[in-house]
């Protein structure tokens, strides 16, 4: 296991080194983007939301991969500042993978109850953007969205979206 997820960091990072275009050298700066947005991979695969805890876990994980990790402060500012090359190179993968030219596409849908009174659907802030609808496989009817998954059948490229139901 570790194997492979030291693999797949520095598959990212050579990807992202590779693809990003050399930005001007600054002296503060210590990290390059490819190795914040490969840090921000394996955050989300670490599955620790906490920025202050994957730094923690970051130093005793993938030290020898990292061996100078960002502050708190820096990770979340770059990574900010980076979001639209993220975007970008998630395309660049999904692209790659086997699925991205399959013919056949996969479909699946599933309610997300944001309330149940009526007083809550008029206060929520998710009043724009929810609806009521009825769920055949739930035999119900619910106040909230709609999450929708849309992959190719092994599975490999995916895209997440909700609306109202």
């Amino acid at each position: 296991m570790r194997a492979d997820f030291d693999l797949l960091c520095i598959g990212v990072y050579c990807t992202a080194g590779d693809l990003f275009p050399a930005r001007a050298g600054n002296g503060r700066r210590k990290l390059s983007d490819a190795e914040i947005v490969t840090l921000s991979v394996a955050q989300v695969l670490m599955g620790i939301p906490s920025d202050r805890r994957f730094l923690r876990a970051a130093r005793r994980q993938l030290g020898h991969l990292f061996p100078v990790l960002p502050c708190q402060d820096a990770l979340h500012k770059r990574r900010a500042r980076l979001a639209d090359r993220i975007e970008w190179l998630i395309g660049v993968f999904a692209a790659k993978s086997p699925g991205a030219s399959d013919d056949l596409l996969l479909l699946d849908s599933t309610p997300v109850e944001c309330g149940r009174s009526l007083e809550t659907s008029r206060r929520s802030e998710l009043a724009d953007v929810c609806g009521y609808g009825y769920c055949k496989s739930h035999s119900r009817w619910f106040w909230g969205l709609r999450l929708h998954l849309l992959c190719a059948p092994e599975g490999a490229s995916g895209i997440l979206c909700m609306h109202d139901p």
